[in-house]
C-alpha cells in the first residue's frame, strides 16, 4: 500500500505543470466535487457529511462567495462501491471539470481514484477516511483532517495504561485493512510496555452473530477489549458481551462516533469508550457561532447536526479558507500552498486545532476520549497522544 501511495505522490509531482491550467475556475465560479455514499451501507456517514459541506458552501455564497466567485459542489453517490467511485470520479474530473475533490468517502475508493485524479491535477482534500496511507508518505496533492486509525488506537492503549492500567488486553477486529491498521496500533503501543495482545478475534463485515467471538474474549479473561471495528459490529459486540455478563473496558476509534451507536441496543452501549481526532458538539452545550451553526442545521434538516455533518462543514470551511488565502488569481499551486500554510486553525464548531506543513499533511494534532453516558457521547479527556 505504501508503495502505491509513493508512486502516486511521484506522479503528482511529475504532473505539476498541469496545475497552472486551473480546471474548475472561471471568472464567476469555482467548481468542487465529491463522491460519497448516499444510498449504500455507509450512507450514515455520506449523507450527513454531504449536507454539512453544502451548508457551509451555501453560507459562503450567501456572503458573496470567494473573491467574487460563487462555489459550486457536485456530489456523486457511489454507494460505497469502488467501481462506482471510479465512475463518479471520472465524471467529476472529465465532464464536470472540478477544481478539487473534497470529502471523498472510503480508503479503497480513494486509492482507486487518485491515479486519475492526480494525472488531471485535481487535489484530494480531506478524504473521509483516517487510513494512514492517505498521508504516509506525504503526498503534495492530498490533505487529511484526521490523524490515522493506527494513531487513534495507540492513543487509546496509552490512555488506559496510564489511567488505571490493564493486564489482559484483547482485540476484536473486523477483517479488512482498516481493522488491521487499528490492531497494529494496539500492538505497537503494547510493545512499549513489554506487553502483547492476549486474545484476538476476527469477524467479517457481514456477520451478525458474534457470540462465539465474544465468548472467546470472555474466556480469555480480557480486562480491556480494543474494538478494531466499524459501526454495526461495534454495537453487536458490546451488546452481546452485556448479555453474556462480560463487561471489560471496551474502546474503539472514530468510526462509531455517532448518536445511533450511543443510543443503540436499549442502553447496552453505556460506558463504551472511543478515541477520535475531532469533537462532536451538541447544540445544548454550544455557544456563540457554534450554536448558530448547529441550530441552523437542525432547522433545515429536522434533526441534530450529526458528527459527520459537522466534519463536512469543517472540510468545506477549511477549503474556503485556503481559497480565500490563495487570492483572486486562483491556481491549484497557490491553493495547495495556502492549505499547507494553515496553522492553528480552530473550526467554528469548536473542535481540535488543525495545522499543516511541508512534511505534515495530517491536520489534527491530538485526540479526545469520549464515553457513552445515558445513550449520549460525553467527552471525558482532551489533548490525548501517545
Amino acid at each position: 500500500m505504501k508503495q502505491l501511495i509513493a508512486a502516486l505522490s511521484a506522479a503528482a509531482l511529475l504532473g505539476t505543470p498541469a496545475l497552472a491550467e486551473t480546471q474548475g475556475v472561471s471568472a464567476d465560479s469555482i467548481k468542487l466535487g465529491s463522491y460519497t455514499d448516499l444510498s449504500g451501507p455507509l450512507a450514515v456517514w455520506g449523507v450527513p457529511s454531504a449536507n454539512g459541506m453544502r451548508m457551509r458552501i451555501d453560507e459562503a455564497n450567501a456572503a458573496g462567495g470567494v473573491h467574487g466567485r460563487k462555489i459550486e459542489i457536485v456530489i456523486e453517490d457511489m454507494q460505497y462501491q469502488v467501481p462506482r467511485a471510479v465512475q463518479a470520479a471520472n465524471k467529476l474530473i472529465r465532464r464536470d471539470k472540478v477544481f478539487a475533490i473534497i470529502g471523498a468517502l472510503g480508503t479503497p475508493q480513494n486509492l482507486a481514484v487518485m491515479p486519475t485524479q492526480f494525472n488531471a491535477g485535481v487535489p484530494n482534500m480531506y478524504p473521509l477516511t483516517a487510513s494512514k496511507v492517505m498521508t504516509d508518505p506525504v503526498n503534495p496533492m492530498v490533505y487529511s483532517f484526521f490523524r490515522s486509525y493506527y494513531e487513534q488506537f495507540r492513543a487509546a492503549a496509552a490512555y488506559f495504561y496510564e489511567n488505571g492500567g490493564y493486564s489482559t488486553p484483547c482485540v476484536a477486529q473486523i477483517a479488512n485493512e482498516a481493522g488491521e491498521e487499528m490492531t497494529h496500533g494496539v500492538e505497537d503501543q503494547l510493545a512499549e510496555y513489554g506487553m502483547k495482545i492476549v486474545a484476538k478475534t476476527e469477524h467479517s463485515a457481514t456477520e451478525t452473530d458474534l457470540t462465539s467471538s465474544v465468548t472467546t474474549l470472555k474466556n480469555a479473561g480480557c480486562d480491556i477489549v480494543f474494538l478494531s471495528t466499524s459501526v454495526r459490529d461495534t454495537i453487536i459486540t458490546v451488546a452481546t458481551a452485556k448479555k453474556l455478563g462480560f463487561e471489560p473496558i471496551f474502546v474503539t476509534g472514530m468510526v462509531p462516533y455517532m448518536d445511533a451507536v450511543a443510543g443503540a441496543a436499549g442502553g447496552a452501549m453505556q460506558n463504551l469508550y472511543l478515541v477520535a481526532p475531532f469533537v462532536y458538539e451538541s447544540a445544548a452545550n454550544a455557544e456563540g457561532e457554534a450554536k448558530r451553526i448547529l441550530k441552523a442545521y437542525e432547522a433545515t434538516h429536522g434533526k441534530a447536526m450529526e458528527p459527520q455533518a459537522q466534519l463536512g462543514y469543517i472540510f468545506a470551511d477549511l477549503t474556503i479558507k485556503a481559497l480565500q488565502e490563495a487570492g483572486k488569481d486562483l491556481t491549484t499551486e497557490n491553493f495547495l500552498a495556502a492549505t499547507e500554510a494553515i496553522e492553528g486553525y480552530v473550526d467554528p464548531i469548536g473542535g481540535q486545532p488543525v495545522s499543516f506543513s511541508a512534511d505534515d499533511h495530517q491536520g489534527s494534532d491530538t485526540f479526545i476520549m469520549a464515553k457513552v453516558n445515558n445513550s449520549a457521547w460525553e467527552v471525558v479527556a482532551r489533548g490525548l497522544d501517545y
